[in-house]
């Protein structure tokens, strides 16, 4: 767990480090050719097509997999309690694909105004 604890720690201090130097990048930033910013459009589109599908199948096999573990909830009760575990950690999951698909079709409208 302490090793876990470490990883963490490091992955955040990238992130606050990653963070401020995308703010110093953004405060000098540089004029883009318009196609270069067509292309990166492009990509944008293709990440976010792929990230659609990935995420769908993701969210189905959660739906399957918490059905399972709701008739093994009900047809064994003495495995309730870990039943309703997985299901939880699933939905958990979940949630944290979903907001980063949701973050990810944000960055890709908000580019399309532009």
């Amino acid at each position: 767990m302490g090793m876990l604890y470490r990883l963490c720690i490091w992955v955040s201090v990238g992130i606050v480090l990653g963070f401020l130097g995308g703010g110093v990048k953004w405060a000098a930033k540089k004029n883009y050719t318009e196609k270069q910013l067509k292309a990166a459009q492009k990509l944008r589109r293709r990440a976010a097509f792929g990230l659609k599908y990935l995420t769908l199948l993701l969210l189905v096999l959660g739906f399957v997999w918490c059905v399972y573990f709701l008739i093994l909830g009900i047809a064994a009760p003495e495995q309730a309690e870990y039943a309703n575990n997985m299901s939880e950690l699933i939905v958990a999951v979940l949630t944290v694909i979903s907001i980063i698909f949701a973050f990810f079709e944000f960055l890709s409208r908000s580019g399309d105004e532009k």
